[in-house]
């Protein structure tokens, strides 16, 4: 039926149904605004209602984008006079801030100083800036970085500096100046009776020259161009981390201005990290270019220096450091000053601890929790700084066997068991400066060599080993240096000619030792060059010679403990090759053979 009529059945199913809406809820999209608990709560009275809180409601607030935080820098002036004002206040504020509230940021200038860093709301900050003392006209770029989010979130202000000044130049007695600086007129000033006028002038950055225009008493008008030397400023600001653990992939912005104080193009920016990798990771704003630095695994440095400049202008040149600390420590090595401890209550001894990272860099083992027989220990140093714990014997009424040490650093793990059983005074004088895997070990030897056949001779070597790791404790890297002196005869076209050889060799050796108990035994390998002189005699005459040429090695050896050291026995198998000697004699094959000798190891 059309028309303005109703049929009395739909008024009344209108009325309900409006009554229905507006006791359910209205979804809302997601910008509509919240509505309140009490508001969106049914009145009805027959529906059972839940009894109210004890305690206050917490209300999330809704998450943000990350990707949509943005931070502004507002200055109070924004182009200040130096000369005239020596401060101005900063505002920043962050929009859609990732956290609530954000931390503390760090900031960075290019000129003058930043102080007086302070909270103002969850995600608002004030500052003070320092103007230059310099009083000449150049661009500032300010940067405010909050480093503990998920990934640095900056912002960034150009800032031209005006620099107040009074150029003076000499022109006709009583003549009326005026000088143009930029788009801008400064004056009229009167020159003095001699000539001279100063003119104050406010020389925006990036200008070097201003346009004097002198109308002397008889309205002749002359111009001069007046440089204003204004000195080089620097225009290009490194923002990177403080420190950077071993390995660690870090965010390094670069930021460059005009001389007039108007962002630099940022594809003009180039950074360097010497032999460290830098790649390019473009940028967010104008004026800024982001690079990924990675540090070193093998920390030989504390720090790691970059330097960045605009491509072709080596006066934009700026560096800093970054400061290098080890990653997190991945091996764990507890070492006991001696290999079983007393059962005299009054005895106990010290166990060293030793920590690296997955690089192997030493990492500071005073952070390590240490357990003994499930009982914290305090972590102490001795009087070389080394950390360690001090371990007592058990009660005698305990009937302990062992005492076990476990301790725990970053992600690293290790426990010992020391055995308990032989008394306090029995143990060996000194023995902390045994260490059953030492850090460093030298071994003089003496020695005999032969070749079992005519060739005899006797040997000296030094060698000096370094064990670099804690997870592979035996494995040492060295030099060994030592003499040679052999005799034989040999076969020539003259006959039988008898020759004495003094030779001097140099190698690199790789060693592996293995410890048991108060013994150990050990296999190496090594290589390098010798430096040898020659004397051949047949029939009463004597020539002599000098040659040089490569030695190889492969050694076992085997030791046992002394009172402060270890007694070393070894066979070694040396192959020596000589070139021609300069005297013109030839040495087919090797000179070298098998040497044994004894060696006594001192290791720390």
């Amino acid at each position: 039926m059309t028309g303005g009529l109703v049929r009395p059945a739909n008024r009344w199913l209108a009325a309900i149904t409006l009554a229905l809406l507006a006791a359910v809820p209205i979804a809302r999209g997601q910008d509509s605004p919240t509505v309140s608990a009490e508001a969106t709560a049914p009145a009805t009275p027959d529906l059972p209602t839940r009894p109210p809180a004890t305690e206050a409601v917490q209300v999330r607030a809704p998450e943000t984008n990350p990707a949509l935080a943005r931070v502004s820098l507002t200055l109070a002036d924004p182009s200040p006079v130096i000369g005239l004002s020596g401060e101005t206040m900063i505002s920043i504020e962050v929009d859609h801030p990732p956290t609530v509230p954000m931390p503390m940021p760090r900031m960075l200038c290019s000129a003058g100083q930043i102080e007086d860093l302070g909270r103002e709301g969850p995600a608002k900050f004030t500052a003070r800036y320092i103007l230059p003392s310099s009083r000449f006209p150049q661009p500032a770029i300010l940067v405010v970085e909050f480093s503990d989010t998920r990934s640095p979130l900056r912002g960034m202000a150009m800032v031209p500096l005006r620099a107040a000044a009074s150029p003076a130049f000499r022109t006709d007695p009583g003549a009326q100046v005026t000088m143009r600086v930029s788009d801008r007129d400064f004056g009229p000033q009167v020159a003095g009776a001699d000539g001279m006028v100063h003119v104050p002038v406010v020389v925006p950055p990036g200008v070097d020259f201003a346009l004097a225009r002198s109308v002397n008493l008889h309205g002749k008008a002359t111009e001069e161009v007046v440089d204003l030397h204004v000195p080089y400023s620097q225009r290009v600001l490194l923002v990177a981390p403080e420190i950077l653990s071993a390995g660690e992939v870090g965010e390094v912005a670069v930021y460059a201005a005009e001389p007039s104080g108007r962002a630099a193009n940022a594809a003009m920016l180039v950074l360097r990290a010497g032999k460290n990798r830098v790649q390019p990771l473009g940028s967010r704003v104008s004026g800024e270019a982001r690079f990924l630095v990675t540090a070193p695994k093998i920390l030989r440095q504390r720090s790691m220096r970059i330097e960045a400049q605009l491509k072709d202008q080596s006066t934009t040149l700026t560096a800093t450091r970054i400061a290098l600390v080890p990653s997190g420590a991945a091996g764990l090595v507890l070492e006991p000053e001696s290999s079983r401890l007393g059962r005299d209550p009054a005895s106990a001894m010290r166990v060293f601890i030793g920590a690296e990272d997955a690089f192997g860099n030493p990492v500071d083992a005073g952070r390590a929790g240490v357990l003994v027989d499930g009982k914290p220990a305090a972590v102490k140093s001795d009087a070389d700084g080394v950390p360690m714990v001090t371990v007592e014997a058990p009660r005698p009424s305990s009937h302990r066997d062992e005492v076990i040490v476990e301790g725990v650093l970053d992600d690293a793990h290790v426990f010992k068991r020391i055995p308990v059983g032989v008394p306090a005074r029995l143990m060996p004088p000194q023995a902390p400066e045994v260490i059953a895997y030492p850090k460093y070990a030298v071994t003089p030897r003496l020695g005999v060599l032969t070749n079992f056949g005519p060739l005899v001779g006797a040997t000296f070597f030094v060698d000096a080993m370094v064990y670099p790791s804690h997870r592979l404790p035996g494995l040492g890297l060295g030099l060994s240096l030592g003499i040679l002196e052999s005799r034989f005869a040999a076969e020539s076209a003259g006959g039988i000619s008898h020759v004495a050889i003094s030779t001097v060799p140099v190698s690199v050796e790789v060693r592996q030792h293995w410890v048991f108990g108060r013994a150990f035994a050990g296999v190496g390998v090594g290589a390098g060059f010798a430096m040898a002189e020659g004397r051949v005699s047949s029939y009463g005459a004597t020539t002599s010679g000098s040659s040089v040429g490569a030695i190889a090695e492969a050694s076992v050896e085997g030791g046992f403990l002394l009172r402060k050291a270890h007694l070393v026995l070894a066979i070694r198998y040396v192959g020596l090759y000589l070139s021609d000697f300069s005297s013109g004699d030839h040495l087919a094959g090797s000179v070298g053979g098998v040497m044994a000798d004894v060696g006594y190891r001192r290791v720390w």
